[in-house]
């Protein structure tokens, strides 16, 4: 089972590839890493959402379901009212639904996609949708209150957990740096087995979604 991934940088690989490895733990997945480029765990090519963007406009993305047997594609809602991005938060001043604005963000990345590829492959493109951003994912692991259910704000609620345990906080400068890498992987160890992976994505919509979409791949 081969899955390409499209991700905003390095950081949100390394959460993706983690969570399919362990989901689908006893069919070792193969995670080919896509867009941006990663060599030795090092991003090598510039990310961003708006990178991930103009990747769904590409004819690569044929190729890439050729190669594998699915595709992922990651990314963040926190600037999607930014244009070219253009999916606002809000309707006429009334903030949305987040079950509206996670589908809003996947017909936006559908419609980039070349229609007869999407007609052709739609099933094996899965979306991982980050309302509003991958940290906000991470938070059941530390937080059983209001805060596991958190949407804005969610790096400094991460960062007040990890230093509680004596981790080095993330920062913008940091995430993809040594300090940053061994930050993630010890939250990751959160996510041991498919049942606490299933229980922890109910607390995020786009996280839930993500895992539902995995769920329904059908076993080897």
């Amino acid at each position: 089972m081969n899955f390409g991934l499209i991700t905003e940088g390095a950081s949100e690989h390394k959460i993706i590839e983690h969570l399919i490895t362990r989901y689908f733990k006893d069919d070792m997945p193969v995670i080919n890493q896509i867009q941006p480029k990663i060599i030795n765990e090092k991003q090598v090519t510039i990310g961003g959402w708006n990178e991930v963007l103009k990747y769904c406009e590409r004819d690569e993305i044929r190729g890439i379901l050729v190669e594998n047997d699915y595709l992922v594609i990651q990314i963040d809602t926190d600037q999607s009212p930014t244009k070219p991005f253009s999916v606002a938060h809000d309707n006429k001043g009334k903030l949305k639904p987040l079950a509206d604005l996670h589908d809003e963000v996947v017909l936006k990345l559908s419609g980039l996609i070349q229609e007869e590829i999407f007609e052709k492959y739609s099933d094996r493109i899965l979306f991982a949708i980050c309302v509003h951003t991958i940290e906000c994912w991470l938070l059941p692991v530390f937080y059983t209150n209001k805060h596991k259910t958190d949407t804005s704000n969610c790096l400094p609620a991460l960062n007040a957990a990890l230093g509680k345990q004596n981790i080095h906080t993330i920062t913008k400068a940091n995430k993809n740096k040594p300090n940053g890498v061994r930050s993630y992987e010890a939250i990751l160890k959160g996510f041991k087995k498919r049942s606490e992976i299933e229980s922890m994505a109910q607390h995020n919509i786009g996280f839930k979604k993500f895992i539902e979409a995995l769920k329904a791949i059908p076993a080897n």
